[in-house]
């Protein structure tokens, strides 16, 4: 699989490190190692995934095939919740990947993990009588941190070069031999460069000269004049696999140079995603071009490549939501064949549809992301110039996506690994990081094995008797985040013949998934009848599996209506019209296949009916104490400060039994239709007792790149929701607290620098402005009342000397008469969706 590295939520997907994991009933291990950042997590068999912690904090996530094929893994990066894509340069020696934040005000070291793929290089060759000492060094370069690359152009061997964090050079050993050597490097808000050179060792050290004035801009571009690139991905792939490149940014920062070169066998891959210009996380463009191009054994000096729209392949992708609107991204990554490739992504609303137009004959791998809540996984798809049919990703119901080799038993042992308990109706697999899941194996009412509190990615195991017996499986998955109001849980029950007596097989489990027509783009039903679909299949080779039942519920599984169905071989379906007043479905389906395995599979609310969502309190779980960044104004900055710390959420959660999780989500508007969303971190609670915890979560706003809307300006509610430790009770409040986001202002201030004489007239000036959501831009703020203050030394309150309207320029003037030494000031009260500001202080000197 091409690798992917996720540049947004993002926007890139913003996402939430989980608290640390309970330990399973049997965890399946990876090989992942890393250097330069926290721990590794495990997988489970057949993903070939892990993850670690970047040295910004963000997480890189290894991803690998369901064959967990050894080639070249793909991966992402997962940004905080709310901050937009970051830019991170990547490289592969070998069976090792490092990925590198760049663009930081600070270096940052790489993060190394091992991917398991075949070694395609050596290691650094020892300093002997047939090694060279030779340095690479960067020339014209406005650095931090790079990153430098050696291969063998023989053997297509790669080295390591013990590149200066702060300098401008690396060095290594080397013996006779010609060489390619590639270098990265960028700095704080400025373009990367990737800079190449070939060179020989012969039979002495020497210094090869990386010039970056060299460079040419690299970039692909469409005839469409509103489009601009939103992320940019360029690498160097080498004929054996290896790779170095750059991912990520957003506007001007997606900007990348290149030195020209002809070399067989190396090409130059980029990989761009472009938007309407002004498009923001909740003001999302309507279109997207997703475009690729490889220069292959030689980049022109000038590297640009234009595209036209009516050459590209066209198609129209619906993103539906899990029954509460959010924002999310949408990532590709392009499979070119040589185990190289780099994904990137760009911002959606949920539920939104897109056009995207596509370059033909390239299979892109997409990922479709909800902030803070599920992601699914599209199929490699290749389109043909001009239409081509849609995709919907995220179409009720809910539900595990299986596959055969996700159960298995080894001799006696039993191994079941269902990692992808949120897919949708079209068969996309799906995760949840917040999703737990538990395991219970029986037999002859005997308990077997089981565990509670798994993640979605690990595994659960048990021994079973060398004899023949009946067993009974039951796996339940768990969702408690807000973006996952449909299903927040689904059981299957498996019933099934196995004997431990040394075989390596697949126990006989069968599978009924289920799709409903009839949605809303919301997974919500309306006043025209639904048709509810059911698939079953077996996991055993050559089995048959029919459906066996269809039911409904309108109560959260308390009570159940059969629900007469037509079915033909292996499918079923039967029509439904949901009443008015019912909030949600859920449903229930049975199976069996011809060797006597069964299933039950039940899906709490699997889709919404027509009735709003409104509150909800079940049992006696209560949040108070409510308080958005202490109960203060919020107003947020344009541009993006990796060091400014996060807004917080803080409130108070209790049950009898305790909290088990809680979250929030701040919205804009209606909750139902909200006009914008900003995504809160998974909250941290504290316990204060056995039935009271204190709950603490955080967020990151730009104004620019998050609402992108001035109109946004103003209250903000935040919905608030807790579950109870016992699974009893829980509460959901669509306004638990609110908050005023208003836009930043700023006054200056022009006063006499020279003193005044006491009894003459004298004249105080300045400028309002205000921030530009929309482009990030300060611009004049005209018609504002705006007062002119002072204080006089030694008195702690200011008194007002005159009130002025600013001109349309924004300009406030006034005439005063000199009395006595003051500070002056001007202050710009607060109006509806406009923060207040004052000017710094001007000292005016009385004689």
């Amino acid at each position: 699989m091409a690798a992917a590295l996720l540049a947004g939520a993002l926007a890139l997907v913003p996402d939430v490190s989980r608290a640390a994991e309970p330990a399973p009933a049997s965890a399946s291990a990876s090989a992942l190692s890393t250097t330069a950042a926290g721990p590794a997590s495990g997988s489970g068999p057949g993903s070939g995934s892990g993850s670690a912690t970047l040295a910004n904090g963000e997480r890189l996530e290894l991803i690998r095939g369901d064959a967990g094929e050894a080639a070249a893994p793909g991966f992402r990066v997962v940004p905080k919740t709310g901050h937009r894509s970051g830019r991170y340069a990547y490289a592969t020696t070998g069976n090792k990947l490092s990925v590198q934040p760049v663009g930081e005000r600070e270096p940052l070291p790489a993060t190394t993990i091992t991917t398991g793929a075949p070694r395609t290089s050596a290691p650094a060759p020892r300093a002997a009588a047939a090694s060279y000492r030779v340095t690479i060094k960067l020339a014209n370069a406005d650095h931090i941190g790079p990153i430098i690359r050696v291969w063998n152009r023989s053997t297509w061997m790669s080295y390591d070069v013990a590149a200066e964090q702060y300098g401008s050079s690396g060095t290594i050993a080397l013996p006779p031999g010609d060489y390619l050597t590639a270098g990265l490097y960028t700095s704080w808000q400025k373009p990367g460069h990737l800079l190449t050179k070939t060179f020989t060792v012969k039979d002495r050290g020497l210094t090869v000269t990386l010039d970056a004035s060299l460079a040419k801009e690299t970039a692909l571009t469409a005839d469409e004049p509103t489009a601009r690139p939103y992320a940019t991905a360029v690498w160097l792939s080498t004929p054996k696999g290896g790779m170095i490149g750059f991912a990520g940014g957003w506007g001007g920062a997606t900007k990348v140079y290149v030195t020209p070169f002809t070399l067989p066998g190396v090409s130059l891959r980029i990989h761009s995603l472009l938007v309407k210009d002004g498009a923001t996380a909740n003001n999302p463009s309507p279109y997207r071009y997703d475009l690729f191009h490889g220069f292959d054994g030689a980049v022109p000096a000038t590297p640009k490549v234009q595209v036209r729209t009516a050459d590209l392949g066209r198609t129209v992708t619906t993103l539906r939501s899990a029954g509460q609107d959010t924002t999310g991204s949408l990532l590709s990554s392009p499979s070119v064949g040589d185990s190289s490739g780099a994904g990137i992504s760009t911002p959606v609303r949920i539920p939104s549809t897109v056009t995207e137009y596509m370059t033909p004959g390239i299979a892109f791998t997409r990922m479709a992301f909800h902030d803070g809540g599920p992601r699914f996984d599209g199929v490699p798809r290749t389109l043909v110039k001009g239409a081509n049919a849609g995709e919907t990703f995220g179409g009720a119901a809910y539900a595990v996506q299986t596959h055969e080799s996700a159960a298995t038993l080894r001799g006696s042992r039993l191994s079941v690994y269902e990692p992808w308990g949120f897919g949708d109706a079209a068969g996309h697999r799906g995760s949840d990081s917040d999703a737990v899941q538990d395991f219970r194996l029986t037999s002859n009412g005997a308990t077997v094995a089981e565990a509670t509190n798994l993640s979605p990615r690990q595994s659960f195991s048990a021994d079973l008797a060398q004899t023949q017996a009946r067993y009974q499986l039951v796996h339940t998955v768990r969702h408690t985040g807000k973006p996952n109001r449909l299903t927040p849980r689904q059981t299957n029950e498996w019933a099934f013949t196995a004997s431990g007596y040394g075989v390596d097989t697949r126990p006989r489990l069968t599978d009924v998934a289920l799709r409903v027509d009839g949605l809303d783009i919301r997974n919500a039903a309306g006043t025209s009848p639904v048709t509810v679909h059911a698939h079953a299949t077996s996991r055993t080779p050559y089995a048959t599996a029919k459906v066996t039942g269809l039911e409904f519920s309108l109560d959260d599984g308390a009570t159940w209506t059969a629900l007469p169905f037509t079915a033909a071989e292996d499918r079923a379906s039967a029509q439904l019209t949901v009443a008015q007043d019912t909030r949600f479905v859920s449903l229930r389906t049975t199976g069996e296949d011809d060797g006597g395995s069964t299933v039950r599979r039940t899906v709490i609310r699997a889709f919404a009916g027509p009735a709003p969502l409104t509150d909800e309190n079940v049992g006696a779980t209560r949040i108070s104490d409510v308080a958005v960044n202490g109960r203060r104004v919020i107003a947020p900055a344009t541009y993006d400060d990796p060091y400014a710390p996060p807004y917080t959420v803080r409130f108070t959660a209790t049950d009898p039994s305790g909290i088990a999780a809680t979250g929030a989500v701040l919205y804009r508007g209606a909750h139902d239709r909200p006009d914008a969303v900003i995504p809160v971190q998974v909250p941290q609670c504290t316990e204060v007792d056995a039935t009271t915890s204190t709950c603490e979560a955080g967020f990151w706003l730009n104004a620019r790149t998050q609402l992108g809307r001035n109109d946004l300006a103003g209250e903000w509610r935040l919905a608030v929701w807790a579950y109870a430790a016992d699974g009893q009770g829980f509460t959901d409040l669509n306004t638990a607290g609110t908050a005023l986001i208003l836009r930043q202002t700023r006054v200056t201030i022009k006063a006499p620098t020279t003193p005044v004489t006491a009894g003459t007239l004298f004249t105080i000036s300045g400028i309002a402005g205000i921030n530009d959501w929309s482009t990030g831009r300060w611009n004049a703020l005209a018609g504002k009342s705006v007062k002119l203050e002072y204080r006089k030394p030694g008195v702690s309150t200011y008194t007002t000397a005159a009130t002025v309207t600013s001109d349309s320029t924004g300009t406030v003037k006034a005439t005063v008469k000199a009395a006595h030494d003051a500070n002056w000031r001007w202050l710009l009260p607060r109006t509806p969706g406009v923060g207040a500001a004052a000017s710094p202080l001007a000292f005016v000197d009385v004689r």
